[in-house]
């Protein structure tokens, strides 16, 4: 089956196959990536109130909150908190690592009791 065609630079058209759209699951993905871990690193639960970690530390994960509540957030040169985001179930984050980015750039406290894995 071929979705919508195009014209290309010479102006020919050009059909492209439509492909199927598919939720992505990430708990299905999770999975997949986690089955060479160590027992025991995956996943883990954080109560309510512990930092999950702080700005400044090496950016080396990418997280994903699979049950609770989180709060991000970043403290300026002059001290002042700010609350950059509060997160919940099914969300990704601190992904700045899979760009490079060698430290955090700000502080994850959980909310709630918190299951993330990463």
């Amino acid at each position: 089956m071929y979705g919508s065609e195009h014209s290309s630079s010479i102006g020919m058209a050009v059909a492209f196959p439509v492909r199927s759209k598919r939720a992505f699951d990430p708990a299905a993905f999770i999975a997949t990536i986690c089955e060479g871990r160590k027992a025991g690193v995956f996943p883990r639960v954080f109560p309510k109130k512990q930092p999950i970690f702080a700005q400044g530390d090496a950016a080396d994960a990418v997280f994903y909150l699979w049950t609770g509540k989180v709060r991000l957030t970043v403290v300026s040169k002059t001290g002042k908190e700010a609350t950059i985001a509060i997160l919940n179930d099914g969300s990704f984050f601190r992904e700045g690592s899979l760009a490079g980015q060698a430290r955090r750039m700000g502080t994850v406290t959980a909310i709630t009791d918190s299951v993330l894995a990463y």
